[in-house]
């Protein structure tokens, strides 16, 4: 008899530490990913309303890094107890680089605009934060032989920017002659020193799975900064009422690490 509850004891031993280990395992799945895009620029250059201005005209380049993390492991899918929070949220962190060419896109031969179409200038843009991504469908299930090949997802951030921008006027030198800027910017309106700022965001893209350990990914995103200066300029005046944000699209490829 007290061979036989050794037995037992030593077999539920075994059991319940495979258990365990297989509940550790269950827990997460991580992910790393690069991307490509373009971002769009909305500062003090340019008109307000005007299409160039606003959408076509000061648009650069953003290249990046990601790292993903799941609520749940890949491995074992088949005996794991997902929930929501497995189901349909995505922690991503991101490094990113974004660089735009930046000019007033006005037309006319007056003084002040001749002086606003020498004005040109340039904004890097260093991003470093964290999202949560909302994913509709289920993520558990995703790419799998019985699941969806798109994930469409919305995200909510927060990110730590360290800007740089430049200013020149063809003019000439502006710190020597500030005449040659329109009113506005003759006084305290033009900053070129790095600063470091926040931003917030708000993403809405998709996913799309093209292999058993790959997936493409689409992400479109409005980020919001808390200056006024990452492009350089800081007019005190009525026009000036927000601070600088930016449009972000990007493709990348994202990779399963386990």
């Amino acid at each position: 008899m007290r061979f036989k509850i050794l037995l037992l004891s030593a077999l539920f031993s075994v059991n319940f530490h495979s258990f365990s280990q297989n509940s550790l395992q269950l827990e997460n799945s991580f992910e790393a990913g690069i991307h490509l895009g373009v971002a769009s620029f909305q500062t003090d250059y340019g008109e307000r309303g005007d299409f160039k201005s606003g959408v076509t005209g000061n648009i650069g380049f953003a290249i990046g890094a990601a790292f993903y993390m799941n609520f749940f492991s890949r491995q074992y899918e088949w005996n794991a107890k997902s929930d929501w929070l497995a189901d349909h949220i995505k922690l991503k962190g991101e490094f990113s680089y974004l660089r735009a060419d930046l000019e007033h896109f006005i037309e006319g031969d007056s003084p002040t605009a001749i002086q606003l179409q020498a004005m040109h200038g340039s904004s890097s843009v260093v991003n470093l934060g964290a999202i949560v991504e909302y994913h509709f469908l289920n993520l558990t299930s995703f790419g799998s032989s019985y699941g969806n090949t798109y994930s469409p997802f919305v995200g909510l951030g927060a990110m730590m920017n360290f800007s740089k921008p430049t200013f020149e006027s063809s003019l000439g030198d502006y710190l020597t002659d500030p005449s040659i800027l329109p009113l506005k910017y003759r006084s305290n309106a033009i900053y070129t020193d790095p600063e470091t700022v926040f931003s917030v965001l708000m993403a809405v893209g998709t996913r799309i799975n093209v292999g058993r350990t790959s997936d493409i990914v689409i992400d479109s995103r409005w980020q919001y900064f808390t200056s006024n200066k990452i492009d350089g300029l800081d007019p005190k005046d009525d026009a000036n009422k927000y601070n600088d944000w930016m449009y972000y699209l990007s493709i990348g490829y994202v990779f399963y690490l386990n």
